[in-house]
């Protein structure tokens, strides 16, 4: 595996596994949001989270595959998670 490969697989595996946590935790929210009414303000950043997150794992992944398989649609992927992960940074970033 080439060193760019290993970075792309790790922020593939990084943002999977939190995308996950996230999407566990929302259904949690989902489920409780009956009983403990306060999780209704937190469902929408959640969810916004959710969503972000899950596009930088599903961007990083076709990146990975297409650089790996060497496809055509390599720099089209590469740019799309760039600009993804670019998103998520500019969210999250202390200001």
């Amino acid at each position: 595996m080439r060193p760019f490969s290993v970075l792309i697989a790790i922020l593939f595996g990084s943002a999977t596994a939190a995308s996950f946590g996230l999407l566990g935790v929302l259904v949690i929210f989902l489920v409780l949001q009956g009983r403990h009414p306060e999780f209704s303000a937190e469902l929408w950043p959640l969810a916004r989270s959710s969503a972000v997150i899950l596009g930088v794992a599903v961007a990083s992944g076709a990146s990975l595959y297409a650089h790996l398989k060497h496809r055509a649609w390599q720099p089209i992927a590469l740019a799309a998670m760039c600009v993804s992960l670019s998103i998520l940074v500019g969210l999250y970033w202390p200001r």
